[in-house]
């Protein structure tokens, strides 16, 4: 009996204790540091918004309700656009994709805030966009980029979906 206490119960004790002492300052360490996370990520969306609307004065969140696929939408106080962040399906799981759109129901730019893509085929998607936003083009009419057919996807649909929640929220009219 003592050889099975020493050779088996006191380690099982040991690593016991020393998961449930880690698991304790991880959630010691993730109390401490969510807030501050939370609020950067909250800067970095609003200076995203700042960069696809820069004639706005302020964005309001929209609380109307909405479909489950979209995050969140504000609108401009001055009646400049919209935002749509949208979460889409890609080929390596969820994305999340902020677009903007123009008082008059128009496309006007989109940042992907995060995604789970292979960055070689991401790469190709957002090269793509980078030279159709170049040229005043849109995404919207392309058929597919070579390579990157899932992922391409998922981006298209992310902006049609921003500008069918566009309409259903009635376009820029501030409530």
């Amino acid at each position: 009996m003592k050889n099975f206490l020493k050779d088996f119960a006191a380690p099982i004790l040991a690593l016991s204790v020393i998961c449930l002492v880690m698991a304790g300052a991880l959630a010691m360490v993730n109390h401490i540091t969510y807030p501050v996370i939370a609020e950067a990520a909250a800067e970095r969306a609003l200076e995203t918004m700042r960069d696809l609307i820069p004639d706005a004065d302020e964005f309001v969140r929209i609380e109307n309700e909405l479909p489950e696929y979209v995050h969140a939408a504000y609108r401009t106080t001055n009646n400049v656009g919209v935002i749509v962040v949208i979460n889409v399906r890609g080929f390596g799981g969820e994305m999340r994709i902020m677009n903007a759109i123009s008082q008059n129901g128009e496309l006007i730019g989109s940042s992907v805030l995060s995604h789970s893509e292979t960055i070689s085929f991401a790469n190709r998607v957002f090269a793509a966009r980078d030279d159709r936003e170049l040229h005043g083009e849109s995404l919207l009419d392309v058929d597919a980029v070579s390579g990157a057919t899932v992922t391409f996807r998922a981006y298209q649909n992310a902006n049609r979906l921003a500008l069918e929640v566009f309409n259903m929220i009635g376009g820029n009219e501030v409530e």
